[in-house]
C-alpha cells in the first residue's frame, strides 16, 4: 500500500468517519466543548518560539512523557501535547499550566493533518508507544520536520496487520530520525521493519514522577478507616469489578475497606448496580461521600486521585489483568512501598512485572480465582506483606533519569 492508497481508502471513508465521530461525541465518548479540535480547528494561538510537539495516545502514556517534558522547558522550549481522550487532556491540564499547549489530535485525513502541521509549526515531533498515524508523519517529514518515535511498542496483532502492508508500514518507519524501542523483545520485533539503528532501549515509565496526593485527605480518610487494611484496586475494565466483588466475598478478614478505581469514572452507574447485587454497603467519592465504619467497598469515580487511592493503600492490584487488556503501570504503586498484585493478563507490562520479581516485589496470579488467597496470605502474614512493600519501593529507587538521556539524544538531531 502506498500513501495515495491509502488516502484514496480515506477519502472514501470519510463521510463515515464522520458520522462516526460525531456519534460518540453524542453519547458523550468525545469531548463535547472542545471535539472541532479533531477536525483541526482550534482557537489557540502558537506561542512564540521554539515549540515542540509530542502526541501520546492516552493518560498512560502522556504521563510517562512529563519528565522528559519538563526537560524541554527547562530550555525554554515551548510544549505542544495532542492526545486522543478525554482524560488525558485533563491530566496535561492539571499537570501543567505555563507553556504547555494541550490539543486533540486531528484525523489522520491528509488535509487535516496539514492544517494542524501549518498552524503549530513544530521544531521536532514525538510520538510515544505505538502512535502511528501515516499523513501526519509523512506530511510532517515533507515539512522537515524531525521525527522521533520512543518507548516504541507494537503488540503481536498490530505487527500481524502491518505484516499486511510491509513495504508502507517500513516506509512510515524509516521517516523517523530516532527510534527507541520500549524493550529488547520490542527492538527483535521492530528489525526487520526499518533501517533505524535502534540502538538505544528505553522504558520512560521507569523514571516516571511519584503521583501528587493532598495530605490533608489522606488524613482525613485514615482518620476515619482507623485500623482497616484498605485493599486497592486501580485504572479497573469492565469485567474486573465483579471478579473483585465475587472475591472479596471469600475473604477471611472483615476488618477491610476495599477501593475500586475504574479507568473510566463515567462506567460508575454500571458499578453501583454491582456493587448493590452483591449487597456490600459503600460510599461514592464523586459525591463527596467518605467511609464509615461499616464501609465495605469506596468506590474512587473521580479523576487525579491515583496518588491520593496510593498514599492510604496497603495492597494494590493493578487493573487491565485480571481481564484481557494486558495490564496497566505497577511502577507508580511501587513508588508508595506498596504490596502489587497483578492478574494473569499482563503481557503489555510484562517487562516492568519480570523486573519486580526479580526483586520479590509483586505477586503474580496464575488464575483470578488465586485472588482472595494471595489477599488473606497478606493480611494474615504480615511480616511477608511489609516485605514485599518494602522490596517494592526499593526496587524503584533504582531507576535511571531515562528521559535526560532520551532529551540529549533527541537534541542531537537538527
Amino acid at each position: 500500500m502506498k500513501i495515495k492508497i491509502y488516502n484514496i481508502f480515506l477519502y472514501v471513508l470519510f463521510p463515515f468517519i464522520i458520522i462516526f465521530f460525531f456519534f460518540r461525541v453524542i453519547i458523550g465518548k468525545d469531548d463535547k466543548n472542545r471535539f472541532l479540535e479533531k477536525l483541526s480547528f482550534t482557537s489557540k494561538k502558537r506561542p512564540l518560539g521554539k515549540l515542540i510537539w509530542i502526541h501520546a495516545c492516552s493518560v498512560g502514556e502522556v504521563r510517562s512523557s512529563y519528565n522528559l517534558i519538563e526537560k524541554f522547558l527547562k530550555d525554554n522550549y515551548k510544549i505542544l501535547v495532542t492526545t486522543n481522550t478525554y482524560l488525558s487532556a485533563l491530566d496535561v491540564d492539571k499537570n501543567f499550566t505555563k507553556n504547555v499547549i494541550h490539543q486533540y489530535l486531528p484525523l489522520d485525513i491528509n488535509f487535516l493533518t496539514k492544517n494542524f502541521l501549518n498552524h503549530w509549526t513544530p521544531e521536532k515531533a514525538i510520538f510515544i508507544e505505538s502512535e502511528i498515524w501515516p499523513n501526519l508523519i509523512f506530511n510532517a517529514y515533507k515539512s522537515k520536520i524531525p521525527l522521533f518515535l520512543i518507548q516504541a511498542r507494537f503488540s503481536n496483532t498490530s505487527l500481524k496487520r502491518w505484516k499486511l502492508f510491509k513495504k508502507f508500514f517500513k516506509n512510515i518507519l524509516d521517516k523517523f530520525s530516532i527510534i527507541i524501542p520500549q524493550s529488547l523483545l520490542d527492538k527483535r520485533n521492530l528489525q526487520n521493519h526499518t533501517k533505524n539503528s535502534m540502538n538505544f532501549v528505553a522504558n520512560l515509565k521507569f523514571s516516571s514522577n511519584k503521583l501528587k496526593y493532598s495530605s490533608k485527605e489522606k488524613m482525613k480518610i485514615q482518620k476515619l478507616v482507623g485500623n482497616k487494611t484498605i485493599i486497592s484496586a486501580v485504572s479497573t475494565h469492565a469485567g474486573e469489578e465483579e471478579i473483585i466483588l465475587n472475591q472479596i466475598k471469600k475473604l477471611e478478614n472483615n476488618n477491610i475497606l476495599f477501593i475500586l478505581q475504574p479507568r473510566h469514572p463515567d462506567r460508575c452507574s454500571k458499578i453501583v448496580s454491582l456493587i448493590n447485587k452483591y449487597n456490600f454497603s459503600f460510599k461514592q467519592r464523586s459525591k463527596k461521600q467518605l467511609p464509615k465504619k461499616n464501609t465495605k467497598i469506596y468506590l474512587f469515580d473521580t479523576f487525579g486521585e491515583t496518588g491520593l487511592i496510593m498514599s492510604i493503600s496497603n495492597i494494590v492490584i493493578i487493573g487491565g489483568t485480571l481481564v484481557p487488556i494486558g495490564g496497566h503501570n505497577p511502577i507508580e504503586a511501587g513508588q508508595f512501598g506498596k504490596s502489587i498484585i497483578v492478574g494473569p493478563y499482563k503481557y503489555k507490562i510484562k517487562e516492568i512485572v519480570d523486573y519486580f520479581k526479580k526483586y520479590k516485589a509483586i505477586k503474580v496470579l496464575d488464575n483470578n480465582d488465586q485472588l482472595n488467597q494471595v489477599i488473606n496470605k497478606l493480611i494474615d502474614n504480615k511480616k511477608y506483606c511489609h516485605q514485599l512493600s518494602a522490596n517494592a519501593k526499593i526496587s524503584t529507587l533504582n531507576f535511571l533519569d531515562l528521559s535526560k538521556i532520551i532529551y540529549e539524544k533527541i537534541g542531537s538531531v537538527k
